[in-house]
């Protein structure tokens, strides 16, 4: 555990809150001058906490109390409600300079980005202006579009049933981890025992946590059903063991997580977290090869967006898998359910005429064999190939309503 930190571990080896050590700063009028301005804004339940931990260790670096901060600051004698700011002394500026090159100095960019955001911010709370340059955002780190190979490759190096299906059920789905995390059991039970292909799951607000969401339903295909299946399962075996041998383990219930914690920092059964998520995605690329720092949250999402970038379905429909449906059209999720099974998230390799037929009997194109005699005969120089695709693109261009 590093210096400072309040967090302990229980008995059960998961992290317990203590009352924070930044809690005396609130002692100081500055301090309450400042929160009560930050409540004023959104998010300041997140905020509040982040920058009195920030200021609790620039008091710690300085060696002043809050109070004293501002004291030293302050190049008038006194400040009235409402006057103008007045500007912060050589001395303070200088202080609050030398802590953000520290952390400059030592590679902690984003981070320094912050101490500067939060301690103008409780300066400005105080009456004092406290300027100085800017320090540009950090460049994006590379980013990795993982490959159909790549995702299965990762899969089969999870070392967990549990793991493998999260990987494959983010492929398949193109859902990010705070929807993927938020899934219940309950969500794909039904479907799991009546051996539904493709699973559909209805995604709202509730599940993304985007409060603008327009609802709409994901897929998930052969590879994940089967997945899942081995993970729930294998999930039953063990509860019935543990129960077996006397520990107090959840059911596993319609309103269970889908993916549970295995019990290892967090109890068996419960939720988790986002951050657990992301390193099974981690973990899994780097035991495939990958450049761990160059695998991203959303990684396996790309490249589900990159499948459909292959396929021949329209913008709207993309959109809708990617999880960003118009507001005011009205989608047949049948007819979204049979564009998405044309494209091949499949491991095995289907061949690029198998996957547009599929597409066409999606759309409901009768008699393909047929236009595509009459295709070859008014055009002797195409393949079978280019005359179903040229199909495709009649049928496109008199059908708007197809996307």
């Amino acid at each position: 555990m590093s210096k400072g930190d309040w967090r302990e571990r229980s008995k059960r080896g998961y992290f317990i809150s203590k009352s924070p050590e930044y809690k005396s700063l609130l002692k100081d009028e500055s301090v309450r001058k400042w929160t009560m301005n930050l409540r004023k804004k959104a998010g300041w339940r997140t905020t509040i906490p982040s920058f009195l931990r920030t200021l609790y260790k620039f008091a710690k670096y300085s060696g002043k109390s809050p109070n004293e901060l501002i004291a030293i600051g302050s190049t008038a004698r006194k400040i009235e409600p409402r006057e103008e700011l007045t500007s912060a002394t050589p001395a303070i500026t200088k202080l609050v300079r030398d802590f953000i090159n520290e952390l400059l100095d030592s590679g902690k960019r984003e981070r320094a980005r912050h101490v500067r955001t939060c301690l103008k911010s409780f300066f400005k709370a105080n009456g004092i202006s406290l300027e100085f340059e800017r320090i540009p955002r950090q460049a994006k780190k590379e980013e990795v579009v993982l490959s159909k190979d790549q995702v299965y490759a990762m899969a089969d190096y999870t070392g967990s049933l549990r793991n493998r299906a999260i990987i494959l059920c983010m492929y398949q789905s193109g859902l990010g981890i705070t929807s993927l995390r938020n899934l219940n059991y309950g969500h794909i039970k039904n479907q799991l025992e009546r051996r539904r292909v493709p699973i559909r799951i209805r995604i709202t607000s509730h599940i993304s946590k985007r409060a603008s969401l327009v609802p709409f339903y994901a897929f998930l295909g052969a590879e994940v059903y089967d997945a899942l299946r081995a993970y729930v399962a294998e999930r039953k075996r063990k509860i019935q063991k543990m129960r077996e041998k006397g520990a107090d383990v959840k059911e596993l219930t319609n309103n269970s997580p889908l993916f549970a914690s295995e019990g290892k920092n967090v109890p068996f059964g419960d939720r988790m977290a986002v951050s657990s998520v992301w390193r099974v995605i981690k973990h899994s690329a780097e035991r495939t090869g990958l450049q761990r720092e160059k695998i991203q949250p959303n990684s396996v999402r790309k490249a589900f967006e990159a499948e459909l970038d292959k396929s021949i379905l329209g913008l709207e429909t993309k959109r809708y898998l990617m999880g960003n449906p118009v507001q005011a059209m009205k989608y047949n999720i049948n007819e979204v359910e049979g564009k998405y099974m044309a494209c091949n998230f499949s491991r095995s390799e289907l061949s690029e005429l198998a996957i547009v037929e599929e597409f066409v009997k999606s759309l409901g194109i009768k008699k393909l064999k047929a236009k595509i005699r009459k295709t070859l005969a008014l055009h002797p120089q195409m393949t079978e190939m280019e005359a179903v695709r040229f199909i495709v693109r009649e049928e496109f261009a008199s059908n708007p309503k197809i996307n």
